[in-house]
């Protein structure tokens, strides 16, 4: 083999074995946005997102549930309780989980499934503010949800916005609860969310 032809033969190698080592790196992960205090930021959701997720949300509402976005975070009122998954539940002013009435306000933390506090209603319909977001970011088959014991589940966006579901055709003087669940966990995949809100007329 004449000395050019030997060359071109060896510089071919090189550049299918560099183009191989490119392909074989391994991507680099997008820098992550901290805080000046260090902490993880979460992105922002796009005006479009929650357009969608509102979309989402009203295509499949239960036949006695209605959802209007408010964005805004509802004055607070009543007692307030403080629910994570496996901790104690703290509550301002009343005794944890007593039956009470409505108002009530809530937030919760580390949450993919518990129950609320007990309580009892004096009209046929209510209304829930609540806004959520993943703890723990998950992808897309995951869902949180909130189910009212006296019937009506809901699929609250993990998008952070505040929206005010409310419930109508409900039992009077009845004891019922709100449960907090997220969907599709198994194994160590476990989707956890935090969030607040409130109960009221």
């Amino acid at each position: 083999m004449s000395h050019s032809l030997m060359k071109r033969s060896l510089g071919t190698v090189a550049a299918v074995a560099t183009g191989l080592l490119l392909l074989a790196s391994p991507a680099q992960a997008a820098p992550q946005t901290e805080a000046a205090g260090g902490e993880q930021v979460k992105p922002k959701v796009s005006a479009a997102e929650i357009e969608a997720n509102n979309a989402a949300v009203w295509a499949s509402l239960p036949p006695n549930v209605t959802m209007t976005v408010t964005g805004k975070r509802p004055k607070l009122q009543g007692p307030i309780d403080h629910y994570t998954q496996n901790g104690p539940t703290v509550t301002t002013g009343v005794t944890p989980f007593a039956v009470d009435a409505i108002p009530f306000s809530y937030t919760f933390s580390g949450v993919w499934s518990m129950d609320g506090r007990d309580f009892r209603s004096t009209r046929t319909s209510f209304c829930k503010d609540i806004e959520a977001t993943w703890d723990y970011p998950e992808e897309s088959w995951h869902e949180f949800k909130v189910a009212l014991s006296a019937g009506g589940t809901i699929t609250v966006p993990t998008d952070g916005v505040m929206r005010t579901w409310c419930w109508s055709n409900v039992p009077t003087n009845t004891t019922m609860h709100f449960r907090y669940f997220s969907t599709n966990n198994s194994g160590g995949d476990i989707a956890k969310a935090s969030g607040s809100g409130s109960v009221h007329y």
